[in-house]
């Protein structure tokens, strides 16, 4: 499973992640990640999210990862993002790799 490292790039977002400014969010995710290989995104406590965003951030790691990077996420996900993530489905039945990656935690 995968950490920060101290040369990790973080890029902080907008405390709107909603289908109202993705287009935006989409353009400055897909330039930082043209520009680090490793990229941590920083995602406020109350932020307000959508599906769109998780939709972006699940795409952002695609893309990451077929140009060998990594997009990790600087905290577990939680407020606005947490309730997304478990209204979509993304929480159910999770592998190891996924809890580690929104939540920052072991499945057992």
């Amino acid at each position: 499973m995968s950490s920060p490292l101290p040369g990790d790039a973080s890029l902080t977002l907008p405390a709107t992640l909603t289908i109202k400014t993705i287009v935006a969010v989409h353009e400055m995710i897909l330039d930082f990640l043209n520009k680090n290989t490793n990229s941590v995104l920083d995602i406020d406590e109350d932020a307000q999210v959508d599906l769109s965003f998780v939709q972006l951030v699940t795409a952002a790691r695609k893309h990451a990862e077929s140009r060998n990077g990594r997009v990790l996420l600087a905290r577990p996900a939680g407020g606005d993002f947490y309730d997304v993530l478990k209204r979509g489905g993304f929480l159910d039945e999770m592998t190891p790799d996924a809890a580690h990656f929104w939540l920052h935690q072991e499945k057992n």
